[in-house]
């Protein structure tokens, strides 16, 4: 992401910079043609393992990770060697997600959702911003004519939400099976899906998020489903009115990530917070944490040990009780982006500086 400032000039040096931008335009523009990313492939990187990752995951034994332009790698050597995935687009990716070993989504800017039925090999594109401005257009003016009160917020939101055009991102999806899934954003963009993307139907009226918080991250925790979000909320669905309902946690900050298990759920995000809910949401308590760092991302063992990740490069481990946690910082330094679990009592992270790997967790 690009950080832009304005630069004053001086009197009578308006006229002049304005010419120098207009001959630079003009020259970038005959050197480089503006290229479309939801219509352009990925360019093939080299090294990609060593490139700008945001999300990995497990899709059976196979490791998945996805980062900037498009990239996608997958690992059959539990993270020694990779190989780059062909994929139709080079928007940005930050999460990807496999409920099966073959079946598979990612998710990024510009609204792009992206399919795999071959275990992250090959993709396709099933939905992006232009796509989901239509049909959420089309959605809530439907509902609307049937008197639905809920259809004019909706479609306040969604002008909202697309007034710069298609670039709004999702920030993570979740699929319970390979049919049901959710995808999850900024300023409150939520849609689900029953019939294995094939249709995106939005979700907008479907959460109790009137000021449009950003939905950070979406994840089914002891049969339950979930939304991290910004003010301090955790959203839960209830699956008898089939929405998603606050949980209020006594905390007033982003929080970026969930994980946890059957008996305990972890919460965590801004500046280090980590919240522990040992009743499925119900009631939360604030934890000590020894990262003051952002955590961004977290994962849980097959022995119930927990592994958070945080903007400075470091490990949050904490044990089974999701009360005591050690902060331990790797010999590669990157900002870390997202963590799974490895097989040998390892974990596997992302950031900004690729994958790293074989970063032993001591139990």
């Amino acid at each position: 992401m690009n950080d832009w400032k304005e630069v004053s000039t001086g009197p009578g040096k308006g006229a002049s910079v304005l010419l120098l931008l207009c001959f630079l335009v003009l020259f970038v523009g005959q050197a480089y043609a503006f290229e479309d990313p939801l219509v352009t492939p990925a360019i093939t990187q080299s090294n990609p393992a060593q490139r700008p990752l945001i999300g990995i995951t497990h899709a059976g034994n196979r490791l998945i990770a996805v980062g900037l332009r498009g990239l996608i790698i997958y690992s059959d050597d539990q993270g020694k060697g990779w190989k780059q995935a062909k994929v139709p687009v080079q928007s940005d990716l930050l999460a990807v997600q496999f409920p099966t070993p073959a079946q598979g989504w990612a998710v990024g800017h510009d609204g792009i959702i992206l399919h795999s039925v071959d275990g992250g090999e090959t993709w396709i594109k099933q939905s992006d911003g232009r796509m989901a401005e239509a049909a959420a257009r089309e959605y809530y003016n439907k509902l609307a004519s049937t008197g639905d009160t809920s259809a004019a917020d909706a479609l306040q939101m969604v002008d909202l939400n697309y007034r710069s055009g298609p670039s709004l991102p999702y920030l993570d999806v979740w699929f319970k099976n390979e049919q049901e899934g959710y995808v999850v954003g900024s300023f409150g963009n939520l849609a689900a899906t029953v019939d294995g993307g094939k249709n995106w139907v939005p979700w907008l009226d479907r959460i109790d998020n009137p000021n449009g918080a950003h939905l950070n991250s979406v994840r089914g925790i002891g049969g339950d489903i979930y939304i991290a979000a910004e003010q301090g909320y955790v959203f839960k669905l209830d699956p008898d009115k089939n929405r998603f309902e606050p949980i209020q946690t006594g905390y007033a900050g982003s929080f970026f990530g969930l994980t946890g298990n059957d008996h305990i759920m972890l919460a965590f995000g801004l500046r280090g917070t980590i919240y522990r809910s040992l009743d499925a949401g119900l009631n939360w308590q604030p934890q000590n944490s020894p990262s003051h760092s952002t955590l961004t991302a977290g994962a849980i063992d097959a022995e119930g040990n927990f592994t958070l990740v945080n903007n400075d490069g470091q490990l949050v481990v904490g044990d089974p009780s999701g009360k005591t946690f050690k902060l331990i910082t790797p010999d590669k330094y990157m900002r870390l982006t997202s963590v799974v679990s490895n097989q040998d009592q390892s974990v596997i992270t992302t950031g900004l500086g690729g994958i790293a790997h074989d970063a032993l967790v001591p139990h």
